[in-house]
């Protein structure tokens, strides 16, 4: 008999919900682990002890008296939520006790959440189904068709009865979803004829446990034409997809990698080759060439290649800055260094580019007492504000970069030599556009689309005769005038997707005089003229109709929506010069 006990009570505390057992008096005579582990008693110091001392809210004694169980009631123990059943023990139609059984409501919630988010998921993927355009079917291991969305069936012109349950080759012409199940290998975007339209499918195992339970057939497009329409969406997405690139790049230190350095020349790669290779390290870098021929672009992708690249990028452009506040914009200060000192100090960009990079521009008109200064931060990597005694240790890497030739300017003592030394540990030299005009067309290709973006214009290509002259240009300017002219050129010309030799800046066109023809010539100067002449108009029209638009369209005999085109086409707000345009 003992022994039937023991293995009775062995069972109950192996079940894992809490249970209390009581006599008729309300007397607890058994309690199993995890009531114990739930309530925070011992069950050898809870037997023997009346319900109520020991249970919140008892309602042992009150089933007793009823003979009515009292289930699924919440009720809280301690820090823990649970839902209790409190049942009587009958024997022999009398009354002998009660049984207390509880739960904890995390684990009830926990596999309720489950179950509710299994019908979630089992809910939105029967949407996606639905509501895509493309086809999906899925067979069985037996190459039997267990499910097929609506679009798969418009491709086939067929019911679900038609469909559900029969073998896929017999269903789907010229169909190879049952090659796939045998030799477990998928087929990704491959064309197949179906009712007379070319379609584009892709035929994917599904592999569990090293065995294919299923494949998947996908119908990406009802017919090949689509794939004109998508190209056309897949190029204005890329073009919104750099804006937002370019938007982020801003947010963060350094705002161009390797990849934007735009260029498939010998030339161009031999350049960013040492690039690259400089980036891994952290010495100081000299980035040397003309205006425009992109030296930031460089410095940027240098830090974005090192191991600084989670770290701030902090520009300074020693040219810009009167001399008088360059020291206290790349050194700080202290509260009340000096008159007009901001309240609490301000610290300077070497110390704001710690654990970064220091982009020096324009290091070749740094004043020479400024270039002592320097010299020193670069030997002993510390700083003191102006007006402070705290010395500031720094872990930065500079970076700097000039347009003049810095050993003419040693020479003529315009330049430190022991700081030019300094500097010149690693110096990078940018070639000019003149040297790399194969990449002309390549730039072209990504300026126009960034100038696209900015001015809402879609502008897809250049024309050979408007590329000939754009490569036989010299580009004095460099990178920087190739986007201006181009920009220019977009600005100018009419509706359309490719730019004409007449859309480029007249001062090529005089420069190249002899390789455009006459009537080439001539048409350029009556675009320019036209181009003057209608903003000119436009802008009369609104002087003379106080700003209100509609009748200066009117004026003008032009459709007002074409009048709002012609605004934005050459720049014009929504008020003229002086007045107060009206809607």
């Amino acid at each position: 008999m003992q022994l039937m006990i023991e293995d009775f009570q062995a069972t109950l505390n192996s079940i894992n919900n809490g249970i209390v057992v009581v006599d008729q008096k309300g007397i607890i005579i058994f309690m199993n682990q995890w009531a114990e582990m739930m309530i925070g008693f011992k069950s050898k110091a809870a037997i023997g002890c009346i319900a109520d001392e020991i249970l919140p809210d008892n309602r042992l004694i009150r089933v007793m008296e009823t003979g009515t169980a009292e289930l699924n009631q919440q009720f809280q123990i301690g820090a823990t939520h649970v839902l209790m059943n409190w049942t009587p023990i009958w024997k022999e139609r009398r009354i002998i006790g009660a049984i207390a059984v509880f739960q904890g409501i995390t684990e009830l919630s926990k596999v309720a959440a489950e179950l509710e988010e299994v019908t979630k998921l089992k809910c939105t993927l029967q949407y996606v189904l639905e509501s895509i355009e493309e086809g999906i079917v899925v067979v069985d291991k037996e190459g039997i068709i267990t499910m097929m969305n609506p679009a798969y069936y418009a491709v086939l012109d067929k019911k679900p009865h038609e469909v559900i349950g029969r073998k896929v080759t017999d269903v789907i012409p010229n169909t190879q979803l049952h090659e796939v199940i045998e030799n477990r290998k998928g087929e990704m975007n491959v064309i197949q004829k179906m009712n007379g339209n070319n379609c584009i499918v892709s035929r994917i195992p599904i592999v569990k446990n090293d065995e294919v339970i299923c494949a998947v057939g996908h119908v990406v497009f009802k017919d090949i034409k689509d794939l004109k329409r998508l190209a056309n969406e897949i190029s204005h997405l890329q073009y919104e997809l750099e804006y937002y690139k370019e938007r982020l790049r801003k947010t963060l230190g350094g705002k161009y990698t390797f990849e934007d350095i735009i260029g498939e020349s010998k030339t161009i790669e031999e350049v960013k080759h040492i690039a690259q290779k400089t980036a891994k390290g952290g010495s100081t870098v000299l980035i040397l060439g003309e205006s425009g021929t992109g030296k930031e672009l460089f410095a940027h992708a240098i830090h974005n290649g090192g191991s600084r690249c989670q770290g701030p990028f902090i520009k300074v452009n020693c040219a810009a800055i009167p001399e008088n506040l360059l020291e206290s914009e790349l050194f700080g200060y202290e509260e009340g260094a000096f008159s007009g000192a901001r309240k609490g100090g301000k610290p300077g960009k070497m110390e704001l580019a710690n654990g970064g990079t220091l982009f020096l521009d324009e290091v070749g008109d740094m004043p020479l007492g400024m270039q002592v200064k320097l010299l020193r931060v670069l030997q002993e990597w510390e700083i003191e504000r102006i007006g402070g005694t705290k010395t500031i240790k720094l872990d930065i890497r500079v970076i700097t970069a000039t347009n003049k030739d810095l050993e003419v300017l040693t020479v003529s003592g315009h330049f430190r030599q022991d700081l030019y030394y300094r500097l010149n540990i690693v110096s990078i030299q940018i070639p000019p556009l003149r040297d790399h005009k194969e990449d002309i067309p390549l730039l072209c290709e990504v300026l126009l689309r960034k100038i696209s973006l900015k001015l809402e214009r879609f502008v897809d290509c250049i024309s050979p005769e408007a590329m000939k002259v754009l490569k036989a240009y010299s580009w004095p300017g460099n990178i920087r005038e190739l986007e201006n002219i181009l920009e220019r050129s977009v600005n100018i010309m009419e509706d359309g997707i490719s730019i004409l030799p007449e859309h480029l800046a007249p001062i090529m066109k005089k420069i190249l005089k002899p390789q455009l023809s006459e009537k080439e010539s001539t048409r350029a100067e009556l675009v320019e003229i036209r181009y003057e002449a209608e903003k000119n108009a436009i802008l009369k029209a609104l002087e003379d109709t106080g700003g209100n638009k509609s009748k200066a369209a009117l004026l003008l005999h032009v459709n007002r929506s074409v009048f709002y085109e012609k605004l934005k086409k050459y720049g014009i707000g929504y008020n003229s010069p002086g007045k107060n345009v009206k809607r």
